[in-house]
């Protein structure tokens, strides 16, 4: 039998006990709650390195679709893409997979592959139907950079190429492109990296790599110059057409080699700096650096003559023209008819001291040779471009020079007029004794001796005509036989000068063009009489004649 609860309880209230057991309810989301926070631990705990990439422009780039690979393989997805807050360029923040940290240095480079077309081909045809992506090329040097700028095409060298990188300047720009091949003797062994313009140095700077085991031939006595497809030279050395490789023939490239004649020297350091020559042949001109300046004046026309001009010594280099014309400091001149243009050029000893010897003393010959007619003398060195050089030699009827001889701190040369003045005084100075002489009365007694052998002509005619007259007479026959002869024989020489005979012929022609030459050499004198260079230089027109009313 069942006790009633409320039988012990004196008082009729009732009594509350609390239940100490949970509810099997609660294990669903404790349960819940653990896998999630499971979740997020892994997925944070297994996310990869967030990578920051700056870039011009997010052109192609699609957070959540844009993935990044390495070697075609996916290693990671771009989140986001934003303007940075100077609003000058695009943050683009990735996301890699886990492990891929080790790929992450401080020479790590990104850039964007998409279609192109360049020197190289067609690359990129793959994203046409899947997208552009980014490839990131994995490093090797230093630690993981804050952010990687993302580049448009890719890197010409890898980090971990073995080579050597070299930089030019130049004082010309768009000589090179990135791309560019660089030649040794026609072969390639390299590329052009980076070309920009330094607005401090105002001057072009390329950064050239040449691979393993071609950076051996770079040494601190080599040369670099800019490789033309096709190039065309009209100097004062005459007419040059030089054709380059045909890697080089329609984009250009750098070529370098040690100067013919010079030691290889050392090995080069990487990053070493070099200057890049316009042609091979300007590099001859950068070989001597050891110069002695002299100073020349010239009375006559310096056109033509340009900085860089040789100077000779019967067809032997010596120097080279510094500055046409040479403006001397302080020195005022008179602008008269003795004015005299100053030019600087430089004597360069090491042109010829190699195969002279050392101890070739050039200053010494110079002042001894002016002693002796040595003087200089501009000379046409291309006559289609009118090139003009200097050239030293000795002068004939030239004594020792007895003039200024140093001007501040330069030397001087003493001058003569060059080949082409010097040909046209002579001209000038047969002109006008030509110009001097009689021609007039020459031309009317030649005239007149015209005449008279005309007159003769007939005299002779009429007497030849008495003779036949007396040969054919009876009164002839009865004269004796000895004088009948030497009738006859002089009626058989004059036969010889009548009218057409040969005899005749040949000198009534020689009269008549001896008449034609002179009437055509009538305007000829007029003219040089008018202006005495009419020879060399064409004379102008002479007005037609005007027509005179009757009066």
């Amino acid at each position: 039998m069942r006790k009633n609860p409320l039988s012990n309880n004196q008082s009729g209230e009732a009594r509350i006990t609390q239940i100490k057991r949970w509810s099997p309810v609660w294990i669903v989301p404790i349960i819940t709650i653990l896998i999630g926070s499971w979740i997020v631990y892994y997925h944070f705990s297994h996310q990869g390195p967030e990578v920051v990439l700056t870039t011009a422009n997010a052109d192609g780039i699609v957070p959540g679709k844009t993935a990044i690979k390495s070697r075609s393989v996916d290693i990671g997805m771009v989140e986001s893409a934003k303007l940075s807050d100077d609003l000058q360029h695009v943050e683009i923040r990735a996301r890699l997979n886990t492990g891929m940290e080790k790929m992450l240095h401080q020479d790590s480079v990104f850039w964007t592959v998409k279609p192109q077309i360049g020197r190289e081909g067609v690359t990129g045809l793959g994203t046409l139907l899947s997208g552009s992506y980014i490839e990131l090329q994995a490093g090797r040097k230093g630690e993981e950079a804050a952010q990687y700028k993302l580049l448009d095409s890719p890197p010409l060298a890898s980090p971990d190429a073995k080579g050597i990188h070299i930089s030019l300047n130049s004082d010309q720009a768009g000589q090179l492109n990135a791309g560019d091949p660089v030649l040794f003797r026609g072969y390639r062994v390299g590329s052009v990296e980076l070309s920009r313009f330094d607005p401090v140095q105002r001057q072009m700077e390329y950064q050239l790599f040449i691979q393993a085991p071609y950076d051996r031939l770079v040494t601190s006595n080599v040369r670099f110059w800019k490789d033309s497809g096709i190039a065309v030279d009209m100097s004062a050395a005459g007419m040059r057409v030089e054709m380059g490789s045909l890697a080089t023939l329609f984009s250009g490239g750098v070529s370098f080699d040690v100067p013919e004649g010079w030691d290889l020297g050392t090995t080069a350091e990487n990053k070493a700096h070099y200057h890049l020559f316009n042609d091979q042949r300007s590099i001859t001109d950068s070989l001597y650096t050891q110069h002695d300046d002299y100073l020349l004046f010239f009375n006559e026309s310096i056109r033509g003559l340009q900085a860089g001009a040789p100077v000779e010594f019967r067809g032997i280099r010596l120097g080279t023209v510094a500055q046409v014309p040479f403006i001397i400091p302080n020195m005022l001149k008179k602008l008269n008819g003795d004015y005299r243009i100053p030019v600087l050029i430089k004597i360069e000893p090491e042109r010829f001291s190699k195969k002279l010897g050392a101890d070739f003393n050039l200053q010494q010959r110079l002042a001894d040779g002016l002693q002796h007619g040595l003087r200089a003398s501009l000379k046409t060195a291309n006559l289609i471009t009118g090139a003009l050089y200097v050239d030293l030699d000795f002068v004939n009827n030239q004594g020792a020079y007895k003039g200024p001889t140093k001007i501040g701190q330069y030397d001087i040369i003493p001058t003569v007029d060059g080949g082409l003045t010097q040909m046209q005084q002579k001209v000038m100075s047969i002109l006008d004794k030509f110009e001097k002489l009689p021609l007039n009365p020459l031309l009317t007694e030649a005239t007149g001796s015209l005449k008279e052998s005309q007159k003769t002509m007939q005299q002779l005619q009429i007497t030849l005509d008495h003779v036949n007259q007396i040969t054919n007479s009876p009164a002839m026959k009865t004269l004796p036989q000895d004088m009948q002869q030497t009738l006859r024989e002089l009626n058989q020489s004059m036969k010889g000068l009548q009218p057409g005979s040969p005899a005749y012929n040949k000198l009534v022609g020689n009269l008549q063009r001896l008449d034609q030459v002179l009437a055509e050499l009538q305007p000829v004198l007029r003219t040089i009489n008018t202006k005495s260079n009419a020879l060399v230089f064409e004379a102008s027109p002479a007005k037609d004649p005007q027509p005179k009313r009757a009066k």
